[in-house]
């Protein structure tokens, strides 16, 4: 169907075997060609300490990798005990925090780490797959300052973190309302 070809060869039992697969190549789509830039894109580097912690250990380490490539320096754990012991150690200035972790909840991650006077003004961003106002609700009440839904598209995490004040003081500590807004990935 695509022009191409398979040839197998070999000198015979125990000799090996040979196979090649020749495709022609193709002229490039314009689906594939990369976007001009566009002032305002790309979210400048935010140069922050970002602790990710997601059980997913796939999805926690490209995550990590593509906030590296933005500035950050990053740390990833996979279990909520983790979490604490990393955030208490490493004091990040945002953690990225996923709400379904082995050994301890997302939620239970969230409470202890506010009860430290060094927690009190990181960034705590609760990473679940549910945007019910309720489930906004219980983060909000855990003490998180943002919910974001999973997947999370990286531009809007990007903007995010580039967006919010750096001068002291957690973001969400401006009032409930903001507190407990709901951010979407599209």
């Amino acid at each position: 169907m695509h022009g191409g070809s398979v040839h197998a060869a070999s000198e015979g039992p125990g000799r090996g075997s040979d196979f090649a697969v020749r495709l022609p190549l193709s002229p490039p789509s314009p689906l594939l060609q990369p976007e001009p830039a566009r002032p305002g894109a790309n979210p400048a580097p935010t140069g922050r300490r970002i602790l990710v912690v997601d059980d997913n250990r796939d999805g926690a380490n490209s995550l990590a990798m593509l906030l590296g490539l933005t500035g950050n320096e990053t740390k990833v754990v996979h279990d909520g005990l983790e979490a604490v012991d990393a955030a208490a150690s490493w004091r990040p200035e945002v953690v990225l925090l996923e709400i379904g972790l082995p050994r301890l909840n997302g939620y239970d991650v969230c409470r202890p780490i506010r009860g430290e006077p060094w927690g009190r003004d990181m960034m705590l961003v609760a990473l679940i797959g549910w945007v019910q106002d309720s489930d906004r609700r219980k983060s909000s009440a855990a003490g998180f300052d943002r919910h974001l839904a999973k997947p999370v598209a990286f531009g809007a995490l990007s903007t995010l973190l580039s967006g919010e004040g750096r001068g002291g003081g957690r973001p969400g500590a401006r009032g409930l309302h903001h507190h407990a807004r709901a951010e979407t990935a599209q």
